[in-house]
Order: structure tokens, then sequence, then C-alpha cells
């Protein structure tokens, strides 16, 4: 099978998920603005966001199935580009500027980790005095 063929292929399963999705678009919405709603309200505790939003995950799964999740994540991922454009619109900065923004900070934040877990060996191969 060459290249195009593959392409073709990909976008018949690709539209075919879609169209089998479609049904739960209305709920994963719902779903996904509650879930915002909920957890948006502790951006102030940046390190509790993950694992509220992870628990949000696993209830639609084992609550609704593996469909509803799909759908969910596809709500979610829809949001979030939206999310992107309306940020850079009204920064008057390009979607890319702006994803190079947290882009940036997460290297930089991988970057101290490294930094941190250097000086933890360092100081761990040192023998006491």
């Amino acid at each position: 099978m060459n290249d195009k063929d593959e392409r073709r292929q990909w976008l018949m399963e690709v539209h075919a998920e879609r169209d089998r999705l479609l049904p739960l678009r209305s709920e994963a919405t719902r779903t996904t603005i509650g879930m915002l709603r909920s957890n948006a309200a502790h951006a102030s505790q940046p390190d509790l966001v993950p694992y509220l939003n992870l628990t949000y995950l696993m209830a639609v799964k084992e609550g609704r199935g593996e469909d509803e999740l799909m759908a969910f994540a596809l709500s979610l991922a829809n949001w979030a580009v939206s999310a992107v454009v309306d940020l850079a619109q009204h920064t008057n900065r390009t979607v890319e500027q702006v994803l190079d923004t947290y882009e940036t900070a997460i290297m930089a934040a991988a970057e101290a980790d490294e930094e941190d877990g250097a000086d933890g060996a360092d100081e761990a191969d040192e023998e006491p005095p």
C-alpha cells in the first residue's frame, strides 16, 4: 500500500469514528463544561488541578464507557484549540507564539527538575565527613 492509499484509509477510519461518536457530542460538551466549571474553580491550586482532571476522566470512563470517554476527550481537545486561538487573538499574538510560551515554560521546568536531580545525585555520592 502506498502513502496515498494509507492516508485515504486513515481518513476513512477517522470519518467513520467521527460519525460513530457524533451522537455523543452534546453529552460530551455538557460533560466538558461541567468539568471546566468544577476544576477551574481550583486554578489557584495548580498542583491539584491535574488530579481533579484525571478523576473526572476516570469517572467518565468508569460510569459511561470508552465511547463516552473518547467523545469527552474529543470535546476537550476542541475546546483547547478554541481557547488557544481566542487567547492568541485577545493578546495580539499568533497561535504559534502562545504555544511557544507554554512549551518554553515546560522546557524550563524540565531543565530545572534535571538540575535538581543532578544536585541530589552529587550529594548522594558524597561520603559523610
